[in-house]
């Protein structure tokens, strides 16, 4: 299984930075892939992401499989229209937080996957740098939104 972690320090109370998070039309606000989610973050509900990678749109089908109120949330990755899913199995994303004294939080984005195509296996120097590009981007727009 590949597990591909980058972080981030927002100058944020970790409530806030959570808030930012779980909230669908926030998250959406924040994220610079997507744009727009239909569905909820509680544990086990499902969400429809319509997602922008370059200058092709897509739609992935989520399910939250981990929720800990204020400290970590995790998506199970269904179906996406992008292709991705169709390489690996088990592919999941989410945060965790963790407060870095009374205004900061250490932000921690993370994808987990496991590939089954011996295509996706011999790319996968690549795909670990794309996954790292992507969760950095998404980090600095959290970051971005909120401390500004």
């Amino acid at each position: 299984m590949e597990d591909i972690t980058d972080e981030v320090v927002v100058a944020a109370s970790p409530e806030h930075v959570w808030q930012a998070i779980a909230d669908p039309v926030a998250h959406a606000e924040w994220h610079p892939f997507l744009t727009h989610i239909a569905g909820g973050h509680a544990l086990g509900s499902t969400r429809t992401c319509d997602v922008r990678v370059g200058k092709k749109p897509g739609r992935t089908e989520e399910r939250c499989s981990t929720y800990d109120e204020g400290r970590r949330i995790t998506w199970s990755i269904d179906q996406d229209s992008t292709g991705f899913s169709r390489m690996v199995s088990g592919w999941t994303a989410g945060f965790s937080l963790e407060p870095q004294g009374s205004h900061a939080t250490r932000v921690v984005a993370e994808s987990t996957f496991t590939p089954t195509k011996l295509f996706s296996r011999l790319m996968l120097p690549m795909i670990r740098r794309k996954f790292h590009k992507t969760q950095q981007s998404i980090l600095t727009g959290l970051k971005q939104y909120m401390e500004k």
